[in-house]
Formats: C-alpha cells, sequence, structure tokens
C-alpha cells in the first residue's frame, strides 16, 4: 500500500504507466477501486492510498467499490450476507 502523500507526482506517475498501481483506495470509507473510476478522481489526496492488485486492498482491509468494480462488490456483499 503507498500513501499519495507518500510519494511524489513523478514517481507515482512512473509507477502507473508501467502498471504496478492499478487500483485506489479511500483510507476513510475502506473502500479501492480501479484508477479509471471518476469516484475514485474526486478523492482528497490525504484519504487516498494504492495498491498493486485488488488482492493486496482485500488484504489491508478493503472492500471493492460497488461503482467501478460491480463484480467483485457483489462477490463481497453476498460474501456478508
Amino acid at each position: 500500500m503507498i500513501r499519495h502523500s507518500e510519494i511524489d507526482e513523478v514517481n507515482l506517475r512512473k509507477l502507473i504507466r508501467q502498471k504496478t498501481i492499478l487500483f485506489g483506495g479511500n483510507t476513510k470509507l475502506k473502500i479501492s477501486g480501479l484508477l479509471q473510476c471518476n469516484s475514485g478522481k474526486r478523492m482528497k489526496k490525504e484519504s487516498r492510498v494504492f495498491f498493486i492488485s485488488e488482492k493486496e486492498a482485500v488484504e489491508n482491509g478493503y472492500r471493492p467499490y460497488g461503482h467501478c468494480m460491480k463484480g467483485s462488490y457483489k462477490i463481497w456483499k453476498d460474501g456478508l450476507v
């Protein structure tokens, strides 16, 4: 997990271009989603974290965001019920 506030913009863009970072998350809501998700782009920098994979996000206690990860969200939700 990489905190947005702890990485400079040049290195962040490099990791995204190299597809090392594929997911973003919100530390307050404990949700994660795809970097292309419009909702994630509106997050405050202090609340944003980045993950290499969906698995890493889940291991850190983040649930899938229903807006951009409908399939994963449904599986997560069905698992709780």
